[in-house]
């Protein structure tokens, strides 16, 4: 079998660009297999060669050597040096591209398949066709968008991602994120994690989560399984609506990773002094009743508390109840609970309680006579 005929010419060092083009290809290559991978090097070869300095033929058609060549030593380096304490996404021109135009991207592959095919587009062709179209798009920027691509790859990884990328990010793969960390934490520095985060997600909302992968690390037992870890989401609540200027209340949160709990928000009409007016109550529901006293609590204690988006603390409050209400704005014998576990006959004795008192007009219907910061009550 005769041998590939090399050239005896020098290979030029790779340039920037060919190195961050053959490096906007590097994950997908990594996680692919087979003919999968195969494609995605030649697309990414084909991509740097456009970008390649000047050479003569022969050496520019061997310059998928070279490309191959770094593709393997780059994944060792990676492999060798993966540190999940400091990750750090490279963005380049082409992965910005790819982000903001993946679905447009993708309806184009299965409209030209089914065009020439009259049929549903096959997984694997939609895959085999995705890099090259990525490439053929790359080419048909100008010198503007290219520009404008490369700057916003810049700010990206030198600073942040659009808010959109991020929620996008925290969604898919913030969790595989604090697991790294978490494992890392516990194998080089012996310590043990739990982490309470939050973030925006697409549509605006804030969400909360907590992570803990101690059940997995070494003997270690749940936390958030074995002690109350909501204890300290009222404080954090308070903190993360600062943060995000964000009213919490009115929000979804997400607890442990796995599971929505609503926090509904029922709107009243205000008074005067911008207190809320409870409706009349006739065939209401009990989730609109604790709705309603959830919310009727909640605009009480920011004007006590004079900040118009604190949660309420309702733990401290059910364990010491006396400090903050004055037994005159509640029926006799009752106790307040997280509207959420409050049961019927309490939710409508307080309510017709409260009803009563704003309809004979003795006084406030209620108010507040401390609230809380930082674990001090005023």
């Amino acid at each position: 079998m005769a041998r590939t005929k090399r050239s005896r010419g020098v290979q030029p060092q790779l340039n920037d660009r060919e190195t961050t083009a053959l490096q906007s290809h590097i994950e997908d290559w990594e996680k692919a297999s087979g003919k999968e991978r195969q494609l995605i090097f030649k697309a990414a070869a084909r991509e740097a060669k456009v970008l390649a300095p000047k050479m003569d033929k022969e050496l520019l058609k061997e310059r998928k050597y070279t490309y191959r060549q770094w593709f393997h030593n780059h994944k060792k380096v990676q492999t060798n040096s993966k540190a999940p304490t400091k990750p750090k996404k490279k963005w380049t021109a082409r992965r910005v591209i790819e982000e903001e135009r993946k679905a447009e991207i993708l309806q184009q592959i299965w409209e030209e398949i089914e065009e020439e095919t009259g049929e549903k587009p096959a997984h694997k062709e939609v895959l085999r066709r995705y890099q090259p179209t990525m490439t053929a798009i790359m080419h048909q920027l100008d010198k503007k968008e290219l520009q404008e691509a490369e700057a916003k790859a810049d700010k990206w990884t030198n600073q942040a991602p659009d808010a959109a990328v991020q929620a996008k990010t925290a969604r898919k793969k913030g969790e595989k994120m604090v697991k790294n960390f978490a494992k890392e934490m516990f194998t080089q520095a012996g310590m043990r994690v739990f982490v309470l985060g939050s973030w925006m997600d697409e549509k605006g909302g804030l969400l909360t989560s907590g992570f803990d992968f101690n059940e997995q690390l070494g003997k270690g037992s749940s936390f958030m399984k074995g002690k109350d870890w909501q204890a300290i989401l009222p404080v954090w609540e308070e903190f993360i609506g600062d943060a995000f200027d964000h009213d919490q209340d009115q929000d979804t949160t997400l607890l442990g990773g796995t599971r929505w709990v609503p926090k509904p928000y029922h709107e009243f009409k205000l008074d005067r002094s911008g207190l809320p007016m409870l409706p009349e109550m006739d065939d209401l529901s009990l989730e609109t009743k604790k709705a309603m006293i959830r919310s009727f609590l909640t605009i009480h204690y920011r004007t006590c508390r004079g900040k118009p988006k604190v949660p309420v603390p309702w733990s401290d409050i059910m364990k010491g109840q006396s400090r903050f209400i004055s037994s005159t704005y509640l029926p006799d014998d009752t106790k307040i609970l997280e509207p959420s576990k409050m049961l019927r006959t309490d939710a409508n004795a307080i309510l017709d309680f409260w009803w009563d008192r704003q309809e004979t007009q003795v006084g406030p219907t209620f108010k507040f006579k401390a609230w809380m910061d930082e674990k001090v009550v005023f």
